[in-house]
Order: structure tokens, then sequence, then C-alpha cells
């Protein structure tokens, strides 16, 4: 699936592939089975009409638990926590989702870092752990957009975790 229209759809999408990558049965970067096809079954017996949100509010509560453990919460923001207005923005977006998001991403991890790699704009070696990639102020940005899935694409490519994050600089930009 090609790039979305607009930086919040985009965010959502990554929040999708980046939380399939994530779970049990693929990198296991934490614990949770929501986005792969015995998830989303699952899931779609309870919700039939919104599995898939249920799914990527899952994904990305399990995936915030993580990355806030790795980066902190005070003054930084990352794929699974923004900035509570950008957060308000996604879920407004988010009831929109369409189920066939689910399809064929979701199937398979090769896939879904095809599609990673296709919202990175280039390849690059992210480093292993936590890694500023900007302000807050340019989260919804297709530059940052393209960081985030450069980063992560990296890690899920290589076998281990890194936590890409937005924080204010030295001089307190935003």
């Amino acid at each position: 699936m090609a790039k979305l229209n607009g930086p919040v759809n985009n965010i959502i999408r990554l929040r999708l592939l980046v939380g399939f990558l994530g779970e049990d049965r693929s990198a296991r970067w934490w614990d949770s089975g929501f986005l792969d096809s015995t998830g989303c079954r699952f899931l779609s017996a309870t919700f039939p009409r919104t599995f898939l949100v249920a799914g990527i509010r899952s994904a990305t509560e399990a995936a915030r638990l993580v990355h806030d453990s790795q980066i902190g919460r005070v003054g930084v923001f990352h794929l699974f926590r923004l900035p509570v207005d950008m957060e308000d923005r996604l879920e407004v977006h988010l009831a929109e989702v369409p189920d066939s998001w689910a399809k064929p991403a979701l199937s398979d991890r090769n896939d879904a870092l095809i599609e990673l790699r296709q919202f990175a704009e280039s390849r690059i070696s992210a480093p292993k752990g936590p890694v500023q990639i900007g302000v807050p102020g340019k989260i919804l940005t297709t530059a940052s957009v393209s960081e985030l899935a450069a980063h992560y694409e990296s890690a899920f490519s290589g076998g281990f975790q890194c936590f890409p994050y937005f924080a204010p600089n030295a001089n307190g930009k935003r």
C-alpha cells in the first residue's frame, strides 16, 4: 500500500505496521498479538465493525508502555505517545480506518517491512535503543514520518530495538 493522504493517516498507518511488527509473533518487542490474523479474528468476534481500530488501539497501548519504559514520559513524544492535540486528531481519523488495511500487510512480516520501507525516503543504520530524531513541533511532517519509518525498518530488519522520539532541543524549541 502506498503512502496515504496526510500526515495523520500516515502516522496511523505507521502505528499499524510498527505495532504489528513489534508484536509477539514477529519481533517480540511487546507482549501483545492483536494485529496478526489470529488477533484480528479474535477482535472481530467482539468488535465486528471496528476490529481493526480495536487492534490498533490495543497494540498502541502495549507499544506505548515499552517505549515509555525505554525513553521516559516527561517532555518527550514518540510514535505511540504524541502530544494531546495530535492524539485527538489521530482518534478522529482512526474512526475512518478501512478494514482493508488489515490485508495484506498484516498477514506477512516481509510485506509489512516492505511497506514500512516505502514510508522511509532513505535507508539508514539506526542505533540501538532510544534516539532523538526531531522536535515535537515537527512530528506531523513528511520528513518526520519518513524518519520514524527509517529507524523502525532498520531495527526490525537488523533484529534489534530502536526507539525514535521527539524532544525539545537544548534551547527549548519545540
